[in-house]
């Protein structure tokens, strides 16, 4: 396919916030395709609608592409002088609005190089040649890359419409959202391909169980519904993760229904395990594979996991030298590293603990009630220092609820999750509902619980931080808008350490304009790219003017286990103060 035709669909979805215009739009594109039967570039473009390059299970090395790298090749391909791009891309607020309107008032004169790419048939971009040249770009290193980069940028740029500079530039600088949560993609593929928006659920069952939506399109396409509906869960390939809810903890009882079981919420980093023989997959919350930093867990799944293929879930905690005390996340986060991953873990050491049971064997376990997952789970799991199961009792009360709750932060648990032990009681692949319920507080006028924001903005400090930044701009998510929402500037709990780390994460990803995904009443000096996740503290949430905002914000770590889709969402902020609020 041509890189044009995806140019307009983009443009035609950014061009409204109906969602239902959204799905029509989708829709319609999706049957012109199925018609001529090709469905080569499928995956691809599915991939590029979701904002990615490619599925979170897959790898696609970084672009490496700076801003300012842009502006220069732009500047090159257009004649422009790269301080007046500068000002246009401040005026627009976006460096692929920016170039779009740029090469449409770009004058007749075109530079030598440029002229036979453009002038002498003008050549169109093919999907599968756009990828192909990101590919060279990502491979490129050392001494001479940044050249070629800018080579195979200037050369792509030179086969491309205004419009389609808009939209490649973008995917390049991670900041194509053109409103469509993926959500709406499903609905438009169901609708598409099978003329029936009824069948959204059965291709977002098989997205959960197999998370790349581009496979999933591409069977449909290929092979039909039936296929879809085949979709099983595979050993190596991780599941999408259940989410929990907040709700305050009067109305656990009668949400879940009495009894339910309430287990620890511990302060490490969640964990999906698959053992295939000897060979062990650890799976992170946003399902990357992060193995090789955790040998000593792989070792401990080998020796005492009595199964021979099994995917359990768990929680991976930083313990003192004698495993009696769990220790807090941030000495976790030193295991998180390239090098000396062998001597780091001797240093810290740490223990699984396992709290659900999703395929033994042949045989899936999702959709069985959690007793039947945690009984099969006890089965298997011969406990150690280094493996345990989660703490889980039955409540049948407030009051048993809350003596628990007590028990679980006087040992250094972040608070408690409560389930249901209902018939219905599966594992919800992927979705956030009220089966799982989370606790972190208790006191009633003040946010007792943590945030998780993504960086959007940074002002330089005074004093003893002048020259470097020391507050930094947090936002929350809103999924219904695919938007981040400015939501409070976080200046305390930074470490020296700390600030020098964040320094370093941050100057990749400055921009001189505001991105075009996030919503904000304020200017910093510096805008960010959404990446960079943390989790922050404050005293109370507060509202004005229907916008929230957090008072006393503090740093309390890194969320690198958390993409900026699975940060705190507007409508959890609203929980909180709710909550807060009593």
């Amino acid at each position: 396919m041509k890189f044009q035709e995806l140019a307009k669909l983009f443009n035609a979805l950014e061009s409204t916030t109906k969602r239902l215009e959204m799905i029509d739009i989708l829709s319609t594109f999706f049957k012109k395709i199925k018609e001529t039967g090709d469905f080569k570039d499928l995956d691809k473009i599915i991939y590029l609608l979701q904002g990615q390059l490619v599925s979170n299970i897959k790898q696609f090395s970084k672009l490496g592409i700076a801003e300012k790298m842009i502006i220069e090749a732009l500047s090159v391909h257009s004649g422009i002088d790269k301080k007046k791009i500068k000002e246009i891309l401040i005026k627009i607020g976006d460096v692929g609005g920016a170039a779009e309107e740029i090469l449409k008032k770009k004058k007749k004169q075109k530079s030598i190089l440029d002229f036979n790419a453009t002038d002498l048939g003008k050549q169109s971009l093919e999907i599968a040649e756009l990828y192909s040249e990101l590919e060279k770009i990502a491979r490129s290193e050392g001494s001479g890359s940044q050249d070629v980069k800018l080579g195979i940028l200037r050369g792509l740029m030179s086969k491309c419409s205004p419009l389609e500079t808009k939209y490649l530039l973008r995917i390049i600088t991670s900041t194509l959202r053109v409103g469509a949560s993926t959500q709406t993609i499903i609905e438009g593929i169901a609708l598409g391909f099978t003329g029936t928006k009824e069948n959204r659920d059965i291709i977002e069952r098989a997205f959960n169980l197999h998370p790349d939506l581009g496979d999933v399109t591409k069977l449909l396409a290929e092979k039909g519904i039936d296929a879809v509906k085949n979709i099983k869960i595979t050993y190596g390939t991780p599941i999408r993760m259940m989410l929990a809810s907040r709700v305050p903890y009067l109305e656990i009882p009668s949400r879940l229904g009495v009894p339910f079981v309430v287990e620890y919420k511990l302060d490490g980093e969640r964990l999906q395990v698959h053992k295939v023989g000897d060979k062990i997959y650890l799976f992170s919350r946003i399902l990357n594979d992060i193995s090789n930093q955790y040998p000593d867990v792989c070792q401990v799944i080998r020796e005492n996991v009595k199964a021979k293929r099994v995917i359990i879930e768990g929680e991976v905690v930083a313990m003192d030298t004698f495993y009696e005390k769990m220790l807090p996340f941030q000495e976790l986060s030193k295991r998180r590293r390239k090098h000396d991953v062998e001597d780091v873990s001797k240093e810290i050491p740490v223990c699984l603990f396992a709290f659900d049971l999703l395929q033994h064997e042949d045989e899936p376990f999702i959709d069985y009630p959690l007793p039947k997952r945690r009984k099969k789970l006890e089965e298997i799991i011969e406990e150690r220092d280094e493996l345990r199961l989660v703490q889980s009792i039955k409540i049948e009360s407030i009051e048993d609820l809350l003596n628990f709750f007590n028990k679980a932060r006087n040992e250094g648990a972040e608070g408690i999750m409560a389930k249901s032990i209902k018939e219905d009681s599966i594992y919800q692949a992927g979705n956030r509902g009220f089966k799982w319920l989370k606790m972190k507080g208790l006191e009633g006028s003040k946010l007792k619980d943590t945030i998780d924001v993504v960086l959007v903005g940074a002002n330089y400090g005074r004093g003893r931080r002048k020259g470097v930044y020391g507050t930094y701009l947090g936002a929350i998510y809103d999924p219904s808008t695919d938007s981040f929402l400015t939501f409070t500037r976080i200046a305390s709990g930074w470490t020296d350490e700390i600030m020098e780390e964040l320094m370093k994460k941050v100057k990749p990803i400055e921009l001189s304009s505001k991105p075009k995904s996030v919503i904000s009443d304020e200017t910093p000096d510096t805008w960010l790219e959404p990446q960079i996740v943390i989790e922050i503290m404050g005293d109370e949430i507060t509202v004005r003017d229907e916008s929230y905002s957090l008072r006393f914000p503090v740093f309390k770590r890194f969320r690198a286990d958390k993409g900026p889709k699975d940060i705190t969402t507007l409508a959890e902020i609203k929980e909180l103060y709710e909550l807060q609020s009593g």
